[in-house]
């Protein structure tokens, strides 16, 4: 298996990076995988909107296992995945994430994969929503979901876009206008669903953005450490400029679920993401989510996961 870790702020720069872990050259913006490697390509195409994309098509003979790591730098990603294993069954999804979260991908020896990836930074999200009706929702969202992985079945409308951008030939006529058109139709489609999804859950909820913002910070002092006891409700909402009773009904509206619930799945979630980059043993990774023995940290993680912390694996 191939380890690839990277930093996501720039698809040029992650084309260089990727054809060098697996021994590949880039040209014209494109990977040629070799007999040895496997068969297909990954291209890089850049819109004159300000918009990366890649494109991926590929059959990898060696196993590799992406691992996207955080970045202090705020950029979004709208991947189309399809994969057809060697049972000739094909799986697709729409994930949708941000890269100040960290993210593993495992792509399996002998599958064709068929990606379409969308690279936005946070400005080019905020000059598209700033006259939209949709768009300080979508952005207050966008700003206080954490973490931000927004999945979502491949309806045959993302099928067909997808498959038109697959098949990009920059010798044809108006081939440049014709990507930008499907890369913004997904655009649309993703954003008009995550909003009618969003209006849905808080039907009838009103939050000042004062309040989204006292709460924002509330929620960073909750995750800010895992090895340390969770701080109290009270202080909290202190932070958060509310009773203790007003926090409770306001963080569960904003983020979906108790502040206890909440807490509990983003510790696993660090605890799963460590295990899985083989670097820590499930006793440091228990230390680490703030479990004084491996034994309660293991039945936790079963409980979340159906997962037995020592035998994890890239799923």
């Amino acid at each position: 298996m191939i380890n690839i870790e990277y930093n996501l702020t720039s698809y040029k720069d992650i084309m260089r990076h990727f054809a060098r872990c697996l021994q590949l050259k880039v040209t014209d913006n494109t990977i040629h995988f070799t007999p040895d490697k496997g068969n297909g390509t990954i291209k890089l195409l850049t819109l004159i909107n300000g918009l990366e994309l890649t494109v991926y098509d590929y059959t990898t003979f060696e196993s590799l296992l992406f691992h996207r790591k955080k970045s202090d730098k705020e950029y979004f990603v709208l991947r189309l995945d399809e994969t057809t294993g060697a049972d000739s069954i094909t799986r697709s999804s729409v994930f949708f994430s941000k890269t100040t979260q960290e993210w593993f991908y495992m792509a399996s020896a002998n599958n064709h994969l068929r990606h379409v990836n969308i690279l936005m930074s946070k400005d080019w999200l905020d000059r598209y929503f700033v006259n939209e009706e949709a768009g300080e929702i979508l952005s207050s969202y966008l700003t206080l979901k954490s973490p931000l992985m927004v999945y979502e079945v491949m309806d045959a409308e993302y099928k067909r876009l997808m498959g038109e951008l697959m098949y990009f030939k920059p010798e044809r006529h108006f081939e440049q206008m014709i990507v930008e058109n499907r890369v913004l139709l997904i655009l649309e489609r993703f954003f008009s669903k995550l909003y009618k999804s969003i209006k849905n859950e808080n039907a009838g909820f009103k939050i000042s953005s004062d309040e989204l913002r006292f709460i924002r910070i509330a929620e960073h002092e909750l995750l800010k450490d895992f090895s340390e006891p969770p701080p109290a409700t009270a202080q909290l909402a202190r932070l958060a400029a509310m009773s203790p009773s007003k926090f409770k009904i306001v963080f569960k509206q904003v983020f979906g679920m108790p502040v206890n619930q909440y807490y509990q799945k983003h510790r696993m979630n660090k605890a799963k993401a460590m295990l899985l980059s083989k670097k820590h043993s499930v006793l440091e990774t228990a230390s680490a989510v703030g479990y004084s023995n491996a034994s309660g940290f293991t039945k936790a993680f079963y409980k979340t996961f159906e997962q037995i912390a020592g035998d994890i694996t890239i799923s």
